[in-house]
């Protein structure tokens, strides 16, 4: 029985761009080896979410797995929290967090703090900090990280403290909803936060980033608060073992909540593709998402961006063969523009191939080609059922 590995490009999707001649870094790029799976295949264009929603990768991910995001959803954290490892439970509230740099008076300057690495450290220090009647557990990935709270009378209905913008000062944590709950979480957070801030100003690892002329993580910019979902497992849902490649920790946490097997990627594009072809010999089915793209959009770099889409380019150019007998769909999560420097709600290219897709007239991989493609406009929770009836695993409506 066929296989299907679905390929996620974080971010690939973008708008016209002036510095590339008004074509899209997709259109820019050279993508032999995407074109030749659109060739080869049906394309088509996706609202990740629906038209106009501007999608996280959560929920655009969420969305093209089949699990609608509408009912499942309630913040990013419990992923983040998931994919570093941490194991979530029902009654724990989850944050996404970044280390950050803020001055004297709590105004942000950098909200990833140089793009930090060496913050092991720093989260064993957070470590000594205590807050009555709640456990915190934290882990980090970089400049990324999770904070978890652990006890009764918790919500997850309180605000951000990340202002989501630098020149402006930290936002104070604020309940949400007039519950006893929400009050003494958000009151718990905003402790928290203050001391994480007294303990990263005096540490070492920033004292030495200060005297090198390096932003200093001095703070903890916390978002997405949220609680464990209740998502179905993926195995008994599509009757298919499925497993995971991924380097970011929010895909690797909604993959584990999902009860799917999660791989540690490969640094190297076209080792991560053979890793992949491994993978599918154990699973039917292999979720691999790659997050460059999205990280040049967001840095306002088309021309990096054209550099990754050409890297991912050749690790299509290893899937080929694959895509003979079994089935492989390449698409982004979500647009994220250059211009705008983050996601917006625009729609995304879609190709899917393999041995008896109906292929249509489009030559090329990119968001305009694609828009003429047999698949039409769908959606991100139209991508498992088409799936699934080209690997006739779909089960029958009506009689």
């Amino acid at each position: 029985m066929p296989r299907a590995l679905l390929l996620v490009c974080d971010g690939l999707a973008d708008r016209p761009v002036r510095e590339l001649g008004g074509r899209t870094p997709l259109e820019a790029a050279r993508t032999p080896n995407l074109d030749a799976l659109a060739d080869s295949g049906i394309t088509g264009i996706a609202d990740p979410v629906a038209p106009g929603v501007r999608a996280g990768s959560d929920t655009s991910h969420l969305a093209i797995l089949g699990y609608d995001p509408l009912k499942v959803y309630t913040g990013r954290g419990p992923f983040e929290a998931a994919g570093m490892g941490i194991e979530v439970m029902p009654g724990d509230v989850a944050w996404r967090c970044n280390f950050a740099s803020v001055d004297e008076r709590l105004v942000v300057l950098d909200r990833r703090a140089g793009r930090i690495q060496e913050t092991e450290p720093l989260v064993e220090a957070l470590g000594s900090i205590e807050l009555p009647g709640v456990e915190v557990e934290l882990r980090s990935l970089g400049y990324r990280c999770a904070l978890v709270f652990r006890g009764e009378g918790l919500s997850h209905r309180v605000s951000d403290t990340d202002p989501h913008a630098t020149g402006v000062e930290v936002a104070p944590a604020r309940p949400l909803e007039p519950s006893p709950e929400a009050e003494r979480t958000a009151e718990l957070l905003n402790t928290f936060s203050a001391m994480a801030h007294r303990v990263l100003e005096g540490h070492e690892v920033n004292r030495r980033r200060a005297k090198q002329g390096l932003p200093v993580a001095n703070y903890l910019l916390a978002r997405g608060a949220g609680v464990v979902p209740e998502l179905e497992g993926f195995e008994s849902r599509y009757g298919m073992r499925g497993a995971c490649i991924a380097t970011t920790a929010i895909i690797k946490g909604i993959a584990r909540l999902a009860g799917m097997e999660v791989v540690e990627a490969e640094q190297d594009y076209l080792d991560r593709a053979r890793q992949a072809l491994r993978v599918l010999e154990r699973c039917e089915f292999l979720l691999m998402n790659i997050k460059e793209a999205d990280e040049a959009a967001h840095d306002h770099s088309p021309e990096r961006k054209v550099q990754v889409i050409e890297r991912i380019d050749a690790l299509v150019g290893e899937l080929l063969e694959f895509a003979r007998d079994n089935y492989l769909v390449v698409m982004s999560d979500h647009t994220t523009a250059c211009s705008v420097g983050d996601h917006c709600g625009d729609t995304v290219p879609v190709v899917i191939a393999g041995p008896e897709v109906r292929r249509d007239g489009v030559r090329s991989f990119s968001e305009r080609a694609c828009a003429s493609g047999g698949l039409g406009r769908i959606r991100g929770m139209h991508i498992m059922p088409i799936l699934l009836d080209l690997l006739n695993r779909s089960e029958k409506f009506g009689a």
